[in-house]
């Protein structure tokens, strides 16, 4: 994509429908808020104005009118428009040539409003779990791709030590309690297609072989739960139990600490209070989870 160095006038004051938001890093002389003069950001900046264009008050644009409207060249909205049209987040009327958000932008404000909700829900059985364990609680979700994880919400414990998970970090799905207990519960097409990848090794005890994590994926569906030690971080063992929905993964609630105080007993105990937690997650969106046996 062509790269433009000049700066365009404001475009927050002539979109109408709402106030626009600030996406601009800078501002001109007379005041006005001006498009990053970085290239490949004002290229991620202008698309997002394009988008925020089409409210309940303008549905639809044609290239000349979004283009004046938003002070932009024709050229560079005519590039932009299809660029987002290819990518499914805009679709355009073949007779009139108008452009409306298309079901890729739609899909990314359910998967928005759906993730607000589940934090909403979430939080309060986090924090119970955290206490009841002694432990960082979890809940993690898949990404839009469903080929990695992230951890969308966590509670540490109080202990003086403790894990600290960030949240948004992005994991493989093949290493981790959380991640495996998403992967073994996603539709079995979708499971043969990632285990086909390489599985990249992210510390001492990561399962990299093929075989071995379609083995233990079984394991997580006979039991209904996941387990790991030292597969993502050196130290840190977790345990997690899905929520599912029909044939598909929603997200699993889990809980990891350091290992110093891992032992067969607190994983029994602790089980427990993770599948409680994840059912009350579950009975809130009104899904399930799998049948949880407990360790001998």
């Amino acid at each position: 994509m062509p790269r433009h160095q000049s700066r365009t006038k404001d475009a927050t004051s002539t979109v109408p429908g709402r106030r626009r938001a600030r996406l601009e890093t800078g501002s001109s002389p007379n005041g006005h808020a001006a498009f990053s003069k970085e290239p490949s950001l004002q290229v991620v900046e202008r698309a997002f104005v394009i988008l925020e264009a089409f409210t309940e008050d303008r549905v639809e644009w044609s290239t000349s009118d979004l283009a004046r409207s938003l002070g932009l060249p024709i050229p560079t909205t005519h590039r932009l428009l299809g660029a987002l049209k290819r990518l499914g987040y805009l679709t355009r009327d073949e007779d009139t040539k108008r452009f409306r958000l298309g079901g890729a932008a739609l899909r990314l404000g359910d998967r928005g409003r759906a993730l607000n909700d589940l934090r909403t829900i979430a939080i309060v059985p986090l924090r119970q779990l955290s206490k009841a364990a002694s432990e960082t609680a979890l809940l993690t979700v898949l990404n839009p791709e469903r080929n990695r994880s992230v951890c969308v919400e966590r509670v540490e414990t109080n202990q003086a030590l403790r894990l600290s998970v960030e949240p948004g970090r992005l994991l493989p799905l093949h290493a981790g309690a959380s991640q495996r207990a998403l992967l073994a519960f996603m539709p079995e097409q979708e499971v043969e297609q990632l285990l086909d990848r390489p599985l990249e090794r992210l510390c001492t005890s990561t399962i990299t072989d093929r075989r071995s994590l379609a083995r233990e994926l079984e394991i997580v569906r006979e039991r209904g739960w996941a387990s790991s030690h030292e597969e993502t971080n050196v130290g840190v063992w977790g345990l997690a139990v899905p929520v599912i929905s029909g044939t598909d993964v929603v997200c699993a609630v889990g809980i990891a600490g350091p290992s110093p105080r891992l032992s067969g007993e607190v994983i029994r105990a602790s089980l427990e209070k993770v599948h409680d937690a994840a059912q009350s997650v579950a009975r809130s969106l009104g899904f399930t989870t799998p049948p949880v046996t407990l360790p001998s």
